[in-house]
């Protein structure tokens, strides 16, 4: 067990946070690894998930550990302060964690200028949360407008979205108001419509991102409600991602929630996605956990003989619907 995973979970966070910010190590580079999401080019498939840098400050540190591309936020219209201590729940032992942040965001104004300052590195897509389509309008649009952003993520965690039509008239908004790559982001309580959030997602020309977490109830957490990611989401992913995959062969596709290692990212990848982020990994497995999962990846590639992440691309998908 690592000494870290002793320390209360919030405070072990802070301490990933400032390792992050330390020299870089060396990741792999290798042309093998390059793949597109959508209109975005990517130097490698695993980027970091929404949730980490909520409030983009720490982009310049850490988007040098080796991640693909870097979803910043969620970002809402408007500022929100943080759900009440504990935040963060993390086992002794199990690769999952609870977590009820309440979506703290510095609101839309605020990430604006700063996002405008930031020359990147690697792609950043912007993970924006609104809670009514009045507020998506305003989030999309300051984000088409960012030079930096090269990519939407549409954080759907109001229940206005949770079904088809919501989903539909957030898609044609989104449609309308940017030309940038977007996608919108589910969780397991979407688990029904994955087929026809995947037709809608394909007639707008946009993506999906599977899974977000999956919505608990606990007296461990201050808000006496979270999210629970972490292993225990790693089949949903899967299945979800080949099922939006057997739908649509054209949507960018992402898979998130339980992704800790490189065999488990080329798995996604076979099962039909274009892309993979990791979150709780870091927590896990430490600051070189993306050079961790790269290196395993191009070796699980390898060893199956795949030449590039395009040709691992859906390979499965149909041996993954008939696993579940």
């Amino acid at each position: 067990m690592r000494l870290v995973h002793l320390l209360p979970p919030e405070f072990a966070h802070s301490i990933a946070r400032y390792a992050l910010s330390l020299p870089a190590v060396r990741v792999p580079n290798d042309e093998r690894l390059r793949t597109r999401v959508g209109g975005v080019s990517l130097p490698n498939p695993v980027g970091l998930a929404a949730g980490y840098d909520k409030y983009g400050l720490l982009y310049w540190q850490f988007s040098r550990w080796g991640m693909g591309f870097y979803v910043l936020g969620s970002i809402t219209a408007l500022e929100r302060r943080p759900y009440p201590r504990p935040r963060l729940y993390r086992p002794r032992d199990g690769l999952w964690l609870l977590n009820a942040y309440g979506l703290p965001s510095k609101g839309v104004i605020a990430a604006s200028r700063l996002l405008a300052g930031i020359r990147p590195r690697v792609p950043i897509f912007a993970s924006v949360a609104g809670f009514s389509l009045e507020e998506f309008s305003v989030l999309i649009r300051a984000m088409d407008g960012l030079p930096s952003v090269s990519a939407l993520e549409l954080n759907i965690s109001c229940p206005l979205f949770d079904d088809p039509a919501g989903m539909e008239e957030l898609a044609a908004l989104a449609s309308r108001l940017t030309a940038k790559t977007s996608l919108i982001k589910l969780s397991p309580r979407h688990e029904r419509f994955v087929e026809e959030a995947a037709a809608i997602a394909e007639e707008r020309g946009m993506g999906l991102t599977l899974y977000n977490t999956i919505p608990v109830r606990t007296e461990l957490l201050g808000a006496g409600r979270g999210g629970l990611s972490g292993l225990p989401l790693y089949g949903l992913t899967l299945k979800a991602i080949a099922r939006a995959r057997s739908s649509s062969e054209r949507i960018p596709l992402i898979a998130v929630g339980g992704i800790m290692t490189g065999v488990q990212a080329l798995e996604a990848i076979e099962a039909g996605a274009d892309a993979v982020q990791v979150l709780s990994a870091i927590a896990f497995r430490g600051p070189t956990a993306f050079r961790d999962i790269l290196l395993e990846l191009l070796e699980a590639m390898r060893s199956k003989g795949y030449g590039s992440v395009a040709e691992a691309r859906g390979y499965r998908t149909r041996a993954v619907l008939r696993a579940a």
